[in-house]
């Protein structure tokens, strides 16, 4: 069997690229010749015109030259290389869905101002990656070395926003919003004020998440009976939360506690309630409910 040989002419008429692209693909190293006649003439093959094909095929997906000249050197397999060019593609499409979004929800106003622009358009800017790494920077300022990793893990994997592929102009909104309160310098300082004191070096955080598992499925079950914060059965479960929550902060269940909670709850119940908000939105979930009011209530009422 024999192996035809090839001017650039024959090669770009047999292919149909044009002799310009293929004399720059030899020259970027993509398609060197298989040999060159004595006047130096470029001679290609049938291998060389099937390499050719599979370049351009490859560009047609969007490929770089420098990820094609990877896989042709074998330093990338073509399995990687295409699984490589499938993420920056649906990173693309995810982005442009953003995009469309984020337009929609500003023709939403009849006269959208510039600051609405401004401040969507922005959002457009910021991936779920980005996203993930904003949250991530933000507990690691609160938190510095106080919290293990794996209690940073469930949190993060708690309390990370992310955006749906294809938006709703409220989504849109959480996401930015969120955004603007992870990056809120007066928010960080005043939280990473709150870790240091309830994460000393004597807390017990699994017996903390676990009181306040069970403490939360006690009043659910109080507030689909109507059961009032002061009644005999709210008391009971505020005396039951500030036994459990002193025992897993090692402190004494006393007014002076009783009163730190309280304070915690005036001073951040409402950005707490409205980042949980903001996310049940973007995850397409019902809205948090009103526990944490309602054992606030309790221990209002409570008298030791």
């Amino acid at each position: 069997m024999t192996d035809e040989r090839y001017t650039i002419g024959e090669l770009s008429r047999l292919s149909g690229v044009p002799v310009r692209r293929i004399r720059f693909y030899s020259d970027k190293g993509l398609l060197p010749p298989a040999s060159r006649t004595m006047a130096n003439y470029r001679v290609y093959s049938d291998a060389d015109a099937a390499r050719l094909e599979l370049i351009q095929a490859l560009r047609a997906m969007g490929a770089s030259l420098a990820a094609i000249r990877g896989m042709l050197a074998r330093k990338t397999s073509l399995v990687e290389l295409l699984a490589l060019r499938l993420s920056a593609l649906e990173a693309e499409i995810a982005g442009k869905r953003r995009i469309a979004a984020t337009l929609r929800a500003a023709l939403r106003h009849p006269e959208p101002s510039p600051d609405d622009i401004r401040r969507l358009w922005t959002m457009t800017l910021l991936s779920n990656a980005d996203m993930r790494a904003l949250t991530e920077r933000f507990f690691e300022e609160v938190t510095g070395d106080r919290i293990s990793p794996e209690w940073k893990r469930e949190a993060l994997a708690a309390g990370t926003p992310e955006l749906p592929e294809d938006p709703s102009p409220e989504q849109i909104d959480a996401f930015a919003e969120l955004r603007a309160m992870l990056s809120d310098p007066a928010l960080i300082a005043s939280a990473r004020t709150d870790s240091a004191s309830m994460w000393a070096a004597d807390f017990d955080p699994a017996a903390y998440h676990a009181a306040a598992g069970r403490i939360l499925a006690s009043i659910r079950l109080a507030m689909a009976k109507d059961e009032a914060p002061s009644s005999v059965t709210g008391l009971c479960i505020a005396r039951d939360w500030l036994d459990a929550s002193a025992k897993a902060m090692k402190r004494q269940p006393d007014e002076a506690f009783r009163a730190w909670h309280l304070d915690q709850y005036r001073r951040h119940h409402d950005r707490s309630l409205r980042y949980q908000q903001l996310l049940a939105i973007l995850r397409g979930e019902a809205a948090p409910g009103r526990e944490w009011w309602w054992i606030n209530e309790a221990l209002t009422a409570l008298r030791l």
